[in-house]
Protein backbone atom coordinates (compact mmCIF):
# COMPACT_ATOMS: atom_id res chain seq x y z
CA UNK A 1 0.00 0.00 0.00
CA UNK A 2 1.56 3.22 -1.07
CA UNK A 3 2.71 6.23 1.62
CA UNK A 4 0.64 9.41 1.88
CA UNK A 5 2.60 12.20 2.55
CA UNK A 6 0.93 15.40 4.55
CA UNK A 7 1.68 18.58 2.20
CA UNK A 8 0.60 21.21 4.74
CA UNK A 9 3.03 20.09 7.34
CA UNK A 10 5.89 19.69 4.87
CA UNK A 11 5.11 23.75 3.79
CA UNK A 12 5.22 24.53 7.54
CA UNK A 13 8.43 23.22 8.42
CA UNK A 14 10.43 25.14 5.18
CA UNK A 15 10.11 28.27 6.56
CA UNK A 16 10.01 27.54 10.37
CA UNK A 17 13.04 26.32 10.04
CA UNK A 18 14.73 29.00 8.85
CA UNK A 19 13.42 31.98 11.43
CA UNK A 20 14.48 29.05 14.32
CA UNK A 21 18.33 28.69 12.82
CA UNK A 22 18.05 32.47 12.67
CA UNK A 23 16.75 32.85 16.09
CA UNK A 24 20.10 30.28 17.13
CA UNK A 25 22.21 32.57 15.52
CA UNK A 26 20.72 35.95 17.75
CA UNK A 27 21.04 33.92 21.22
CA UNK A 28 24.91 32.79 20.19
CA UNK A 29 25.84 36.32 19.40
CA UNK A 30 24.77 38.06 22.45
CA UNK A 31 26.00 35.43 24.32
CA UNK A 32 30.13 35.91 22.53
CA UNK A 33 29.01 39.45 22.84
CA UNK A 34 28.48 39.77 26.91
CA UNK A 35 31.44 37.52 27.35
CA UNK A 36 33.52 40.01 25.59
CA UNK A 37 35.92 41.17 28.71
CA UNK A 38 35.16 44.71 29.57
CA UNK A 39 38.23 47.31 29.70
CA UNK A 40 38.31 49.70 32.82
CA UNK A 41 36.68 53.59 32.32
CA UNK A 42 39.05 56.05 32.60
CA UNK A 43 38.74 58.40 35.63
CA UNK A 44 37.67 62.21 34.07
CA UNK A 45 39.89 64.51 34.73
CA UNK A 46 38.88 68.49 34.58
CA UNK A 47 40.61 70.75 32.61
CA UNK A 48 42.23 73.22 33.72
CA UNK A 49 42.48 77.48 31.86
CA UNK A 50 45.94 78.86 31.67
CA UNK A 51 45.98 82.12 32.77
CA UNK A 52 48.04 84.76 33.88
CA UNK A 53 47.71 86.87 36.71
CA UNK A 54 48.67 90.47 38.22
CA UNK A 55 48.64 91.26 42.01
CA UNK A 56 46.71 94.18 43.02
CA UNK A 57 48.49 97.15 44.44
CA UNK A 58 46.81 100.34 45.47
CA UNK A 59 48.60 103.93 44.54
CA UNK A 60 47.68 107.41 43.88
CA UNK A 61 46.84 108.47 40.22
CA UNK A 62 45.41 110.78 38.07
CA UNK A 63 42.56 109.06 36.09
CA UNK A 64 41.99 110.55 32.58
CA UNK A 65 38.28 110.50 31.38
CA UNK A 66 37.38 110.79 27.73
CA UNK A 67 35.05 113.41 27.30
CA UNK A 68 32.81 114.57 24.30
CA UNK A 69 32.00 118.32 23.68
CA UNK A 70 30.95 121.52 21.02
CA UNK A 71 32.78 124.37 20.82
CA UNK A 72 30.56 127.58 21.30
CA UNK A 73 30.88 131.35 21.90
CA UNK A 74 29.20 133.47 25.00
CA UNK A 75 30.45 136.18 22.86
CA UNK A 76 28.12 135.20 19.48
CA UNK A 77 26.58 138.45 18.25
CA UNK A 78 23.63 138.77 15.83
CA UNK A 79 23.72 142.25 13.71
CA UNK A 80 20.24 143.27 12.82
CA UNK A 81 18.66 146.31 10.38
CA UNK A 82 18.39 149.19 12.74
CA UNK A 83 16.41 150.85 10.07
CA UNK A 84 14.27 149.50 6.71
CA UNK A 85 16.20 150.43 3.78
CA UNK A 86 18.58 149.20 0.82
CA UNK A 87 21.54 147.12 1.45
CA UNK A 88 24.33 149.30 -0.75
CA UNK A 89 27.09 147.29 -0.21
CA UNK A 90 28.44 144.20 1.80
CA UNK A 91 31.91 144.57 2.58
CA UNK A 92 32.66 141.17 4.21
CA UNK A 93 32.40 137.40 3.42
CA UNK A 94 32.16 134.64 5.77
CA UNK A 95 34.92 133.05 7.67
CA UNK A 96 36.84 136.46 7.52
CA UNK A 97 38.69 138.58 10.56
CA UNK A 98 37.48 141.60 11.19
CA UNK A 99 38.88 144.77 13.37
CA UNK A 100 36.84 146.51 15.69
CA UNK A 101 34.51 149.50 14.03
CA UNK A 102 35.78 148.04 10.37
CA UNK A 103 32.83 148.37 8.34
CA UNK A 104 31.12 145.72 7.27
CA UNK A 105 27.82 146.57 5.29
CA UNK A 106 26.72 150.03 4.10
CA UNK A 107 23.16 150.78 3.81
CA UNK A 108 21.42 153.59 1.69
CA UNK A 109 21.43 156.36 3.34
CA UNK A 110 19.17 158.92 1.53
CA UNK A 111 15.34 158.50 3.95
CA UNK A 112 17.84 158.42 7.08
CA UNK A 113 19.31 161.52 5.80
CA UNK A 114 15.48 163.32 4.73
CA UNK A 115 14.47 162.34 8.03
CA UNK A 116 17.01 164.01 9.36
CA UNK A 117 16.15 167.18 7.70
CA UNK A 118 12.62 166.65 9.34
CA UNK A 119 13.84 167.00 12.42
CA UNK A 120 16.46 169.49 12.26
CA UNK A 121 13.39 172.02 10.92
CA UNK A 122 11.46 170.97 13.26
CA UNK A 123 13.72 171.53 15.79
CA UNK A 124 14.41 175.38 14.17
CA UNK A 125 10.98 175.47 14.34
CA UNK A 126 10.26 175.03 18.47
CA UNK A 127 13.71 177.43 18.99
CA UNK A 128 11.60 180.11 17.13
CA UNK A 129 8.50 179.93 19.05
CA UNK A 130 10.48 179.90 22.73
CA UNK A 131 12.87 182.80 21.34
CA UNK A 132 9.03 184.51 20.26
CA UNK A 133 7.88 183.71 23.41
CA UNK A 134 10.66 185.45 25.41
CA UNK A 135 10.57 188.43 23.39
CA UNK A 136 6.81 188.77 24.15
CA UNK A 137 7.18 188.31 27.92
CA UNK A 138 9.75 191.22 27.84
CA UNK A 139 7.01 192.97 26.41
CA UNK A 140 4.66 192.53 28.16
CA UNK A 141 6.64 192.90 31.24
CA UNK A 142 7.53 196.67 29.90
CA UNK A 143 3.20 197.09 28.90
CA UNK A 144 2.67 196.01 32.58
CA UNK A 145 4.13 199.08 34.12
CA UNK A 146 2.36 201.48 31.09
CA UNK A 147 -0.95 199.20 31.97
CA UNK A 148 -0.65 200.20 35.30
CA UNK A 149 -0.45 203.81 34.60
CA UNK A 150 -3.54 204.21 32.22
CA UNK A 151 -5.70 202.24 34.95
CA UNK A 152 -4.42 205.11 37.69
CA UNK A 153 -4.88 207.85 35.15
CA UNK A 154 -8.83 205.93 34.60
CA UNK A 155 -9.18 205.86 38.17
CA UNK A 156 -8.43 209.44 38.67
CA UNK A 157 -10.94 210.36 35.82
CA UNK A 158 -13.73 207.92 37.75
CA UNK A 159 -13.32 209.79 40.64
CA UNK A 160 -13.44 212.88 39.38
CA UNK A 161 -16.12 212.54 37.11
CA UNK A 162 -17.87 211.55 39.98
CA UNK A 163 -17.31 214.40 42.55
CA UNK A 164 -18.54 216.61 39.58
CA UNK A 165 -21.49 214.59 38.99
CA UNK A 166 -22.23 215.51 42.48
CA UNK A 167 -22.21 218.78 42.48
CA UNK A 168 -24.25 218.56 39.30
CA UNK A 169 -21.54 219.70 36.83
CA UNK A 170 -21.05 216.41 35.05
CA UNK A 171 -23.45 214.39 33.47
CA UNK A 172 -23.89 210.74 34.17
CA UNK A 173 -23.34 209.83 30.62
CA UNK A 174 -19.77 211.20 31.22
CA UNK A 175 -19.05 208.98 34.16
CA UNK A 176 -20.41 205.56 32.40
CA UNK A 177 -18.01 206.32 29.58
CA UNK A 178 -15.43 207.07 32.54
CA UNK A 179 -16.45 204.18 34.39
CA UNK A 180 -16.24 201.78 31.42
CA UNK A 181 -12.94 203.23 30.18
CA UNK A 182 -11.45 201.76 34.06
CA UNK A 183 -12.83 198.50 33.77
CA UNK A 184 -11.96 198.19 30.04
CA UNK A 185 -8.63 199.07 31.44
CA UNK A 186 -7.65 196.68 34.46
CA UNK A 187 -9.00 193.85 32.35
CA UNK A 188 -6.40 194.74 30.04
CA UNK A 189 -3.93 195.77 32.93
CA UNK A 190 -5.52 191.48 34.31
CA UNK A 191 -4.96 189.91 30.89
CA UNK A 192 -0.90 191.05 31.01
CA UNK A 193 -0.66 190.28 34.60
CA UNK A 194 -1.63 186.97 33.86
CA UNK A 195 0.64 186.40 30.44
CA UNK A 196 3.50 187.51 33.05
CA UNK A 197 1.94 184.66 35.11
CA UNK A 198 1.64 181.73 32.90
CA UNK A 199 5.11 182.40 30.98
CA UNK A 200 6.97 180.21 32.95
CA UNK A 201 4.20 177.41 32.19
CA UNK A 202 4.58 178.28 28.57
CA UNK A 203 8.41 178.25 28.26
CA UNK A 204 8.49 174.92 30.11
CA UNK A 205 5.74 173.30 27.67
CA UNK A 206 8.05 174.88 25.00
CA UNK A 207 11.66 173.57 26.13
CA UNK A 208 9.79 170.16 26.63
CA UNK A 209 8.44 169.86 23.38
CA UNK A 210 12.23 171.16 21.99
CA UNK A 211 13.41 168.52 24.01
CA UNK A 212 11.17 166.15 22.62
CA UNK A 213 12.42 166.95 18.78
CA UNK A 214 15.69 167.24 20.15
CA UNK A 215 15.54 163.29 20.78
CA UNK A 216 13.59 162.92 17.43
CA UNK A 217 16.64 164.45 16.08
CA UNK A 218 19.16 162.62 17.47
CA UNK A 219 17.59 159.06 17.29
CA UNK A 220 17.30 160.26 13.13
CA UNK A 221 21.34 161.27 13.54
CA UNK A 222 22.03 157.66 15.32
CA UNK A 223 20.12 155.65 12.79
CA UNK A 224 21.94 157.64 9.79
CA UNK A 225 25.27 156.91 11.41
CA UNK A 226 24.15 153.19 12.02
CA UNK A 227 23.68 152.80 8.13
CA UNK A 228 27.23 152.45 8.07
CA UNK A 229 27.25 148.99 9.85
CA UNK A 230 30.58 148.41 11.91
CA UNK A 231 32.13 145.68 14.03
CA UNK A 232 31.73 145.99 17.19
CA UNK A 233 34.70 144.30 18.45
CA UNK A 234 37.65 142.38 17.17
CA UNK A 235 35.54 139.41 15.62
CA UNK A 236 35.66 136.48 12.95
CA UNK A 237 32.14 136.37 10.57
CA UNK A 238 30.31 133.45 11.26
CA UNK A 239 27.56 134.18 8.98
CA UNK A 240 25.99 136.59 6.52
CA UNK A 241 22.44 136.75 5.96
CA UNK A 242 21.92 139.47 3.31
CA UNK A 243 23.40 140.89 -0.30
CA UNK A 244 23.94 143.86 -1.99
CA UNK A 245 20.38 145.01 -3.28
CA UNK A 246 18.38 143.66 -0.80
CA UNK A 247 15.87 145.79 1.00
CA UNK A 248 15.49 144.86 4.72
CA UNK A 249 12.96 146.05 7.77
CA UNK A 250 14.57 146.76 11.16
CA UNK A 251 15.29 143.99 13.08
CA UNK A 252 16.24 141.72 10.38
CA UNK A 253 19.24 139.62 11.19
CA UNK A 254 22.23 140.71 8.66
CA UNK A 255 25.63 139.48 9.87
CA UNK A 256 26.29 137.09 12.76
CA UNK A 257 30.06 137.15 14.38
CA UNK A 258 31.75 135.90 17.45
CA UNK A 259 35.28 136.53 19.31
CA UNK A 260 37.59 133.71 18.75
CA UNK A 261 39.38 134.85 22.04
CA UNK A 262 36.11 133.76 23.72
CA UNK A 263 35.65 130.24 22.23
CA UNK A 264 35.18 127.50 24.95
CA UNK A 265 34.26 123.96 25.10
CA UNK A 266 31.02 122.98 26.33
CA UNK A 267 31.13 119.47 27.58
CA UNK A 268 28.68 117.44 29.76
CA UNK A 269 30.59 115.67 32.73
CA UNK A 270 29.10 112.68 34.30
CA UNK A 271 27.77 112.60 37.82
CA UNK A 272 30.62 110.27 38.96
CA UNK A 273 33.14 112.19 38.69
CA UNK A 274 31.91 115.75 39.74
CA UNK A 275 32.97 115.37 42.96
CA UNK A 276 36.86 115.20 42.15
CA UNK A 277 35.59 117.92 39.54
CA UNK A 278 34.53 119.89 42.16
CA UNK A 279 37.36 119.38 44.47
CA UNK A 280 40.12 119.94 41.97
CA UNK A 281 38.31 123.76 41.51
CA UNK A 282 37.98 124.71 45.19
CA UNK A 283 41.55 123.47 45.19
CA UNK A 284 42.50 125.37 42.23
CA UNK A 285 44.11 122.24 40.87
CA UNK A 286 45.10 122.51 37.31
CA UNK A 287 42.41 120.53 35.35
CA UNK A 288 43.85 120.12 32.18
CA UNK A 289 42.55 118.45 28.73
CA UNK A 290 44.03 117.73 25.25
CA UNK A 291 42.13 117.19 22.63
CA UNK A 292 42.74 116.37 18.72
CA UNK A 293 41.24 118.20 15.69
CA UNK A 294 42.50 118.39 12.10
CA UNK A 295 45.65 116.86 13.34
CA UNK A 296 47.23 119.31 15.47
CA UNK A 297 47.43 118.48 19.53
CA UNK A 298 44.87 121.41 21.46
CA UNK A 299 45.26 122.61 25.04
CA UNK A 300 42.15 123.25 27.16
CA UNK A 301 41.70 124.23 31.38
CA UNK A 302 38.19 123.16 32.94
CA UNK A 303 37.34 126.85 33.92
CA UNK A 304 33.87 126.26 35.83
CA UNK A 305 31.01 124.09 35.91
CA UNK A 306 27.57 124.87 35.01
CA UNK A 307 24.57 126.10 37.65
CA UNK A 308 21.95 124.55 36.05
CA UNK A 309 21.44 120.84 34.60
CA UNK A 310 19.84 120.75 31.15
CA UNK A 311 16.34 118.89 31.43
CA UNK A 312 16.88 115.66 29.79
CA UNK A 313 20.45 115.08 30.98
CA UNK A 314 21.86 113.62 34.31
CA UNK A 315 25.39 115.29 34.16
CA UNK A 316 26.57 118.70 34.54
CA UNK A 317 28.24 120.66 31.71
CA UNK A 318 31.40 121.87 32.45
CA UNK A 319 33.22 125.02 29.84
CA UNK A 320 36.56 124.60 29.44
CA UNK A 321 38.78 127.44 27.91
CA UNK A 322 41.27 127.00 24.84
CA UNK A 323 44.90 128.27 24.91
CA UNK A 324 44.89 131.32 23.10
CA UNK A 325 48.49 130.84 21.37
CA UNK A 326 47.16 127.99 19.41
CA UNK A 327 44.48 126.77 16.57
CA UNK A 328 41.45 127.22 17.40
CA UNK A 329 38.27 125.35 16.26
CA UNK A 330 35.24 127.26 14.59
CA UNK A 331 31.94 127.26 16.77
CA UNK A 332 29.87 124.48 16.05
CA UNK A 333 32.25 121.53 16.13
CA UNK A 334 32.47 118.71 18.28
CA UNK A 335 35.80 117.08 19.96
CA UNK A 336 36.50 113.91 21.91
CA UNK A 337 38.75 115.27 24.35
CA UNK A 338 40.70 113.56 27.23
CA UNK A 339 40.23 115.42 30.62
CA UNK A 340 42.65 114.85 33.44
CA UNK A 341 41.58 114.89 36.94
CA UNK A 342 43.34 115.60 40.44
CA UNK A 343 45.50 112.37 41.55
CA UNK A 344 42.99 110.07 43.77
CA UNK A 345 44.51 107.83 46.59
CA UNK A 346 43.56 104.29 46.76
CA UNK A 347 42.98 103.28 43.08
CA UNK A 348 44.13 100.13 41.45
CA UNK A 349 46.04 100.40 38.32
CA UNK A 350 45.63 97.29 36.00
CA UNK A 351 45.46 96.39 32.52
CA UNK A 352 42.88 96.76 30.39
CA UNK A 353 43.02 92.68 29.74
CA UNK A 354 41.93 92.45 33.25
CA UNK A 355 38.52 94.46 32.93
CA UNK A 356 35.62 92.07 31.91
CA UNK A 357 32.75 94.36 30.77
CA UNK A 358 32.95 97.35 31.95
CA UNK A 359 32.94 96.63 35.94
CA UNK A 360 34.30 92.97 36.53
CA UNK A 361 37.68 91.42 37.34
CA UNK A 362 38.42 87.90 38.28
CA UNK A 363 40.57 86.84 41.45
CA UNK A 364 42.35 83.32 41.61
CA UNK A 365 41.16 82.42 44.81
CA UNK A 366 42.51 78.58 45.82
CA UNK A 367 43.10 77.33 41.96
CA UNK A 368 39.69 78.85 41.05
CA UNK A 369 38.17 82.07 39.37
CA UNK A 370 35.84 84.58 41.50
CA UNK A 371 34.58 87.31 39.79
CA UNK A 372 34.68 91.05 41.90
CA UNK A 373 32.78 93.83 41.27
CA UNK A 374 34.74 96.88 40.45
CA UNK A 375 34.14 100.37 39.59
CA UNK A 376 36.27 102.05 36.55
CA UNK A 377 37.45 105.73 37.56
CA UNK A 378 39.24 106.70 34.56
CA UNK A 379 42.40 105.21 32.39
CA UNK A 380 46.22 106.11 32.66
CA UNK A 381 49.46 105.46 31.55
CA UNK A 382 52.72 103.62 33.43
CA UNK A 383 56.04 104.98 33.40
CA UNK A 384 56.57 102.82 30.03
CA UNK A 385 53.25 104.62 28.02
CA UNK A 386 51.38 101.56 28.37
CA UNK A 387 47.48 101.68 28.82
CA UNK A 388 45.95 101.16 32.42
CA UNK A 389 42.24 100.65 33.43
CA UNK A 390 42.22 102.91 36.45
CA UNK A 391 39.32 100.98 39.27
CA UNK A 392 38.17 101.21 42.39
CA UNK A 393 36.88 98.66 44.59
CA UNK A 394 36.34 97.57 48.98
CA UNK A 395 36.72 93.69 47.83
CA UNK A 396 39.65 93.71 46.60
CA UNK A 397 42.66 93.71 48.84
CA UNK A 398 46.36 94.27 48.54
CA UNK A 399 48.32 91.26 46.87
CA UNK A 400 44.88 89.98 45.57
CA UNK A 401 45.70 87.46 42.49
CA UNK A 402 43.80 89.01 39.54
CA UNK A 403 43.85 87.59 36.07
CA UNK A 404 45.11 89.54 33.22
CA UNK A 405 43.68 87.06 30.28
CA UNK A 406 40.37 87.53 28.23
CA UNK A 407 38.84 84.14 28.77
CA UNK A 408 35.41 83.43 26.49
CA UNK A 409 34.31 81.69 29.52
CA UNK A 410 35.39 83.38 32.54
CA UNK A 411 33.01 82.12 35.42
CA UNK A 412 33.11 82.25 39.13
CA UNK A 413 34.41 78.08 39.88
CA UNK A 414 36.17 78.01 36.56
CA UNK A 415 39.40 75.85 37.60
CA UNK A 416 42.59 77.69 35.96
CA UNK A 417 46.47 77.25 36.50
CA UNK A 418 49.02 80.06 36.71
CA UNK A 419 51.42 80.47 33.81
CA UNK A 420 54.04 83.40 33.71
Amino acid sequence: MPTVVNKPATRRLTWILPILALAVAVVIFISLKNSKPQAPARAVVEKLWSVQIQPVVFAAYSPEIVLYGQVESPQMTQISAPVTAFVEQVLSREGQSVSQDELLIKLDPRDMQLILRQREADLQSIDARISAAQIQYTADQTALSIEKKLYALANKSVSRYRDLSKRNVSSQDQLDTAQISLQQQALSLNNREQAISAFPAQLSQLKAEQEKIRALRDTALLDLQRTSIKAPFTARIAKITTATGDRVKSGDPLITLYEPGALQLRSQVPSKILPWIRQGLNENQPLNATAMIDKQHISLRLSHLASSVTNGKTGVDAFLEFDSEQFIPEPGRTLSLTLTLPKIDNIIGITPRALYGTDRVYRVTEGQLEAVVVTKVGNAHDSNGEPLVLLQSDKLQAEDQVIITQLPNAITGLPVKITE
